[in-house]
């Protein structure tokens, strides 16, 4: 190998290194931002399912949604946005059956999704 080659390979090798060392770095000091923080946890009548309703922040410059989230009754509860519906004002939930979720949410708010099915259950929203 000329001296010319094993100097560009090295190159190449440290710039990789520093950036996925910087990429893993940042990572490491920043993390994840946004943080959820549960304000009802509602069973279905038959307890196979779960919606969770949390609030979700994402630090000092963003504000914070409402969100509802689906999940089977051995999911963990992850730190992440929610599956079936976010908005930005508070709204609740009745279970009407075992696949059946009503969403009563304030018609002026904003909204950011409004799933209709989600893991097998259908979701009915209601304005008010």
């Amino acid at each position: 190998m000329t001296k010319r080659f094993k100097t560009i390979l090295l190159t190449i090798t440290i710039i990789l290194f520093v950036v996925i060392a910087g990429n893993y770095l940042l990572d490491f000091v920043f993390g994840d931002m946004c943080g959820n923080d549960i304000k009802q946890k509602v069973p279905s009548p038959n307890g196979e399912n779960v919606a969770y309703i949390f609030e979700r922040s994402c630090g000092a410059t963003t504000g914070f949604s409402t969100q509802l989230s689906i999940l089977a009754k051995d999911d963990d509860f992850q730190n992440e946005s929610g599956n079936t519906f976010r908005s930005d004002e508070n709204f609740s939930i009745e279970w009407l059956d075992e696949k059946k979720l009503k969403v009563i949410y304030d018609k002026s708010s904003e909204t950011y999704e409004m799933d209709k099915k989600v893991s097998g259950i259908k979701i009915e929203y209601v304005g008010k």
